[in-house]
C-alpha cells in the first residue's frame, strides 16, 4: 500500500496517487500544504518575485492578515492574524524559529527574489514547528540551490531615495553531492515622506496640524549568508553548514506615536551566526531525523544623548538640563544577547496510514548590558543591566497523523508540553536589595485537526486547540530601561477553533471560506504605568471571525481575486462595566482586498511576457482605545455609520489603497525582468499601528536577472 504520509512529507510533488475516489495529480508543494487538515494559506512568492512589491504587501493582500508597521522601510513590523498579533504569532525561517535573527529577517526588508513561498498557519501549528503560538505561525521558505550553477539578482530604486539590492548564488558539483551558495541583500531609504503632525506655535502655544517631511528617519541594513554541505551520502541525506552576518542602522524620528519628534535618536544591531543542519532517513524512508543547531551573540544599542529637543521642522533647541530627547535622563543602552537554539524533529511511519512525529525546541538566552544613564542599585551603585538575566524555554510536541476511508478522511492529533525557566536580579525600581529571582512554569496543550475530501476539488476541515504562549524573556525581566520586570506574570492560554470549506474547478474558480473562534485568558500586554511600562496579565478576549477568499480566471489570461475578513473580538469578565464587550482597541475588525492580473505574450520579442496588475486594499475605521459597545457605529456589524460619542482624536479613519504595476520578462539574455509600480495611486492618507502615518504616493522600479 502507498504510504501517503511519507510521500507528502518527503516529496515536493505528488505525481499520481489514486485511492478510489481520491486522486491528486501533479499537485505542487504549496497545494499539498494548503490542502492539509490544519488551516493553511501558502503564498507562492516566486511567481511574483520580479515585481517591486515586498513581502509586507503580499501579506496585506492575504485573507485574515494585516501587517502592523510603524513607518517606512525598516520600521518595526508585526503581523495580526485572526485577531491576534505580536508575540502570539511565531515566525520561522525554513521551519526554524527566527528569534536568533532579531529584526534582521523582517517582512519589510527580505527580498522576494530569495523566497520560494510563505506558509501561513492559522490556529493549530503543525508538529514540525513545535512552538508556543496562540494565533498561528508564519514560515518563510527560502529558495534552495537549483541546478549545477545558479545566479539570481535584482536592483530596485524608489521614492524617498530607496535602494534595494539582492544577490543569490549557488553551485553543485557534477555528482550532485557537494554544494555551496550564498544570499546577500542590502536596503537603504531616507524615509523622508510627508506626514501630518501637531505643531505647537512658539508664541501662542496653540497646536495646529501641518504637513511636514520626516527627518532623522534613515534606515540601512546589510545581510549576508553563506552555506556549504553534502547530500545523498550513506551517512546523511543532507548536512548543511551556514554562517550569517547582519548589521542594522535605524534612525528614529518618533516613538510609539507621532506626537513628539526626535532629531538624533538611533539604534543599531549586528550579529555573526553559525548554523548546522543535519537530515537523514532510515529504514526505507520510514524513519527520518532533522536536527538544527544555532548559537550566536546579538548586539544592540540605543542612543539618546542629545542635550536638547527638536521640533518637526528639524530646528534644535538646547536644554542643558537634559541628557536626551525621549527622556531627561538620556540613554546609551548596549545589550548583548547570547542565543542558543536546538530544534530536533523525528518522524516514523507506523504503516501506510499512520505516522507519528516528535518535535523538540530548546531555547536559551542570556542577556547582559550597560547604560551609564540608566538605573543603579541603591546600595552598590552597580548598573542594573550589568547583571545577567537568563531564560530557558522548552517546547515538546508529539503528534499522530492518520488516514481513513481510503484517504478521504485525514486526522491530526497533537499534544504539547511547555516549560520556561528564568533567573535574574530584581531591578532597582522594584527592590532596595540585590537578590536573585527565579521562575519556573510547566503547562500542557493539545489539538485536533480533521479534513474530509469530497473530490480532488473540494473538501471541508475543522480544527481545535487548547494552547499556551509562554512569557518571553523580555516579559519577565524587562529591558533594563523603560520596561520593568514582573516575576509574577503567567502564561497566556488560548482556545482556538477553525471550520472551513474549499471548492474549485479544474482551471478557473477557487473559493475558500473559513470561520474561526478564539478565547484567550491572561493576555500579556505592555501596560503604561507612568514613566515606565510593565508586562502584565490583563484583558480576557474572545470573539468570532469569518474570512472569504475567491479567485476566478477568465480565458486563462485575466485573473480576478478578492478576499474579506471580519473579526469581532471583545473583552469579557472586566471589572469596569463600560469595558465589558468592548471591541479590542487598536485592532482593525474589517478589511478587504481586490486585485486583477493579466498578461500578454510575445510583446517585444518572441518568448517574452508582459503582466499588468492592479491591487486595492480597504480597512474600515477603528479606534485607538476602547469604546463602550453601546456607542459603536450603527449599521450591520458596524460597517458604516459613526460612533455615538465624540472620539475623533481616537479614530483611525477608513483607508483605501490602490496600487498599479507592470512587469516585462524576457527569456533571452539571462532571463531579464523589468518592473514598475505606483503605490498609493491616489495619495490617500494611510495609517497603521497607533495612528502612525505611512507614505503617500510612491514610485519604484526594479531590474531582475537570473542565470
Amino acid at each position: 500500500m502507498v504510504c501517503i504520509g511519507c510521500i507528502v512529507a518527503q516529496n515536493d510533488t505528488i505525481k499520481n496517487i489514486n485511492l478510489k475516489e481520491v486522486s491528486i495529480k501533479g499537485a505542487s508543494k504549496a497545494k499539498i500544504i494548503e490542502r492539509q487538515a490544519i488551516k493553511t494559506t501558502v503564498l507562492d512568492v516566486k511567481t511574483v518575485s520580479n515585481q517591486t512589491a515586498n513581502i509586507t504587501d503580499l501579506l496585506n493582500r492575504t485573507v485574515g492578515l494585516r501587517v502592523r508597521q510603524t513607518g517606512g522601510l525598516g520600521a518595526n513590523v508585526n503581523l495580526m492574524m485572526n485577531g491576534f498579533e505580536g508575540k502570539a504569532i511565531k515566525y520561522f525561517k525554513d521551519g526554524i524559529p527566527m528569534d536568533y535573527l532579531g529584526s534582521a529577517y523582517s517582512f519589510s526588508i527580505v527580498p522576494t527574489n530569495q523566497v520560494d513561498r510563505i506558509e501561513i498557519y492559522k490556529g493549530v501549528l503543525p508538529i514540525s514547528f513545535g512552538a508556543d503560538a496562540l494565533g498561528g505561525g508564519v514560515n518563510i521558505v527560502t529558495k534552495q540551490d537549483i541546478g549545477r550553477r545558479n545566479l539570481v539578482g535584482s536592483y530596485q530604486y524608489g521614492s524617498y531615495n530607496t535602494h534595494k539590492i539582492s544577490l543569490t548564488a549557488s553551485a553543485t558539483d557534477a555528482s550532485g553531492k557537494y554544494f555551496i551558495g550564498g544570499n546577500f541583500f542590502y536596503n537603504y531609504s531616507d524615509n523622508d515622506y510627508k506626514v501630518t503632525v501637531p505643531i505647537i506655535d512658539t508664541e501662542t502655544a496653540v497646536s495646529h496640524k501641518e504637513k511636514v517631511p520626516l527627518f532623522n528617519n534613515e534606515f540601512s541594513n546589510i545581510y549576508g549568508e553563506i552555506f556549504a554541505g553534502v547530500r545523498n551520502m550513506s551517512w546523511t541525506d543532507e548536512l548543511r553548514l551556514g554562517a550569517t552576518y547582519f548589521d542594522i542602522d535605524r534612525h528614529n524620528n518618533y516613538g510609539v506615536t507621532m506626537d513628539t519628534p526626535f532629531g538624533k535618536i538611533k539604534s543599531t544591531a549586528h550579529s555573526f551566526i553559525p548554523t548546522l543542519r543535519y537530515k537523514k532517513s532510515l529504514f526505507d524512508n520510514r524513519f527520518s531525523i532533522d536536527q538544527f543547531f544555532v548559537y550566536n551573540n546579538l548586539h544592540t544599542t540605543y542612543v539618546d544623548t542629545v542635550k536638547g529637543i527638536y521640533d518637526w521642522h528639524g530646528n534644535f533647541k538646547p536644554v542643558p538640563s537634559r541628557n536626551g530627547e525621549s527622556s531627561r535622563d538620556g540613554n546609551l543602552t548596549k545589550l548583548k544577547y547570547e542565543n542558543f537554539i536546538s530544534r530536533s524533529n523525528f518522524s516514523y511511519s507506523l504503516n501506510s496510514m499512520h505516522a507519528i512525529e516528535l518535535n523538540g525546541v530548546y531555547t536559551k538566552v542570556k542577556r547582559t548590558g550597560s547604560n551609564p544613564f540608566g538605573e543603579k542599585y541603591p546600595i552598590s551603585g552597580k548598573d542594573v543591566l550589568s547583571t545577567p538575566a537568563t531564560y530557558k524555554k522548552t517546547v515538546l510536541a508529539l503528534g499522530l497523523k492518520s488516514y481513513f476511508m481510503e484517504g478521504k478522511l485525514t486526522n491530526n492529533f497533537l499534544f504539547k508540553y511547555f516549560n520556561a525557566k528564568g533567573k535574574g536580579y530584581e531591578g532597582a525600581k522594584n527592590a532596595l536589595t540585590e537578590s536573585w529571582h527565579q521562575l519556573s512554569t510547566d503547562r500542557f496543550g493539545f489539538g485536533e485537526a480533521l479534513k474530509y475530501t469530497f473530490s480532488e476539488y473540494s473538501f471541508v476541515r475543522i480544527s481545535g486547540e487548547s494552547t499556551i504562549r509562554l512569557p518571553e524573556q523580555s516579559d519577565f525581566f524587562g529591558d533594563g530601561a523603560f520596561i520593568i520586570s514582573n516575576y509574577s506574570i503567567k502564561p497566556e492560554r488560548s482556545y482556538n477553533f477553525n471550520l472551513g470549506g474549499y471548492y474549485s474547478t479544474p482551471s478557473s474558480l477557487t473559493i475558500d471560506l473559513n470561520l474561526f473562534y478564539r478565547r484567550t485568558t491572561d493576555l500579556i500586554l505592555l501596560i503604561n504605568t507612568g514613566v515606565y511600562g510593565k508586562y502584565q496579565n490583563v484583558d480576557n478576549v474572545k470573539g468570532l471571525g469569518v474570512e472569504l477568499d475567491v479567485s476566478y480566471t477568465f480565458f486563462r489570461r485575466l485573473k480576478i481575486s478578492g478576499n474579506m475578513t471580519y473579526q469581532d473580538f471583545r473583552l469579557f469578565k472586566q471589572t469596569d462595566p463600560a469595558l465589558e464587550k468592548a471591541r479590542l482597541r487598536n485592532t482593525p475588525y474589517f478589511f478587504a482586498n481586490l486585485g486583477a492580473n493579466t498578461f500578454f505574450n510575445n510583446v517585444v520579442q518572441k518568448g517574452d511576457m508582459l503582466s499588468v496588475y492592479w491591487n486595492y486594499g480597504f480597512v474600515r475605521q477603528y479606534y485607538l482605545n476602547y469604546i463602550p459597545k453601546k456607542y459603536e457605529p450603527d449599521g450591520l456589524l458596524g460597517l458604516w455609520g459613526k460612533p455615538k460619542v465624540n472620539v475623533n482624536g481616537l479614530v483611525i479613519p477608513d483607508q483605501n489603497l490602490h496600487s498599479i504595476g507592470c512587469t516585462w520578462q524576457s527569456k533571452m539574455k539571462g532571463n531579464i525582468a523589468l518592473s514598475f509600480e505606483v503605490r498609493n495611486l491616489f495619495n490617500s492618507s494611510v495609517y497603521d499601528n497607533y495612528r502612525i502615518q505611512n507614505a503617500g504616493r510612491s514610485f519604484s522600479s526594479k531590474i531582475s536577472f537570473s542565470i
